[in-house]
C-alpha cells in the first residue's frame, strides 16, 4: 500500500483554504472536545496538520506527553514554529512518519486524536491503520475523531455528495491521495471495542466531531 504523496504544497495555504470554504467550522470541529483530554498523560496526534489543534491542546491537557506524527515535513514544520518557545513544547515530540507503514508503541497512549486525517485513506488502509492504532492504546482510552461525514437527511446527502466529489478530487491533484470516498470510520470503531461518548454535527452533517472510549472488553461485556 503506497501512502498519499503529502501535503508538503499545500502547508503553506491549507488554513486560507479551508476557511474560504467552510469558514471556522472545522477548527470548531477540532477543538469542541479537547477538553476531555485534561487528564491525560499520554497523547498520540496523528495527521496533525499545520498545527492549530496542537496548539490549543498543549493548553487542554497540561500534564501530557504529546506525539505528533505526520507523513508531511512542511506540516511539521509549521506546528513545531507555532508553539516553539513555549514551555508546553518540551512535552511534545515531532515524528515523520508514513502510518502505514510505522509501528506503534504497544499499550502506551492514553489518548489519540485524528483530525480530518483518515478521509485520506482507502477503507482496507484505514482499517489497517486503525487496528494499529488500537495496540498502541491503553484500556479506556479517548480517541478523538472529526471529520468529514456523510449526513442523513437526503437534500444534506446530496449537498455532501457534490462537496466530497470535489473535495477528492481536488486533493488527489494535489496531494495523490488513493482514496475517493470515505471511509467507514464509524463502523471499525464499533468493531473494535469503542463507544462514543460524544458528538457533534455542523454543515448540515457534513462535518462531524466525536469521542470515542476504548474498551476493548465492551462486546464480550455486553454479549447474552
Amino acid at each position: 500500500m503506497k501512502s498519499p504523496r503529502n501535503f508538503d504544497r499545500l502547508a503553506g495555504i491549507y488554513c486560507a483554504l479551508e476557511h474560504v470554504a467552510f469558514g471556522r467550522d472545522l477548527e470548531r470541529a477540532r477543538f469542541v472536545h479537547l477538553d476531555w483530554l485534561k487528564e491525560s498523560r499520554s497523547i498520540l496526534v496523528l495527521g496533525e496538520g499545520d498545527g492549530r489543534c496542537l496548539e490549543q491542546l498543549v493548553s487542554a491537557a497540561p500534564k501530557a506527553r504529546i506525539d505528533c506524527v505526520d507523513f508531511s515535513s512542511a506540516m511539521l514544520a509549521r506546528a513545531a514554529r507555532r508553539i516553539a518557545g513555549d514551555e508546553p513544547a518540551q512535552r511534545v515530540t515531532f515524528r515523520q512518519a508514513d502510518l502505514l507503514t510505522t509501528d506503534l508503541p504497544p499499550a502506551q497512549y492514553d489518548a489519540v486524536i485524528t483530525f480530518f486525517f483518515l478521509d485520506c485513506f482507502t477503507a482496507p488502509q484505514v482499517n489497517d491503520i486503525m487496528a494499529r492504532i488500537r495496540t498502541s492504546l491503553r484500556p479506556d482510552a479517548l480517541w478523538l475523531w472529526a471529520d468529514f461525514a456523510m449526513p442523513a437527511n437526503s437534500l444534506a446527502r446530496w449537498r455532501a455528495r457534490i462537496w466530497l466529489a470535489g473535495l477528492y478530487a481536488y486533493f488527489r491533484w494535489q496531494t495523490g491521495l488513493a482514496a475517493r470516498e470515505l471511509p467507514p470510520v464509524s463502523q471499525c470503531f464499533l468493531e473494535m471495542g469503542f463507544v462514543r461518548r460524544a458528538e457533534l454535527t455542523l454543515q448540515w452533517g457534513l462535518v462531524r466531531s466525536e469521542v470515542w472510549l476504548f474498551q476493548p472488553n465492551y462486546q464480550r461485556m455486553i454479549s447474552p
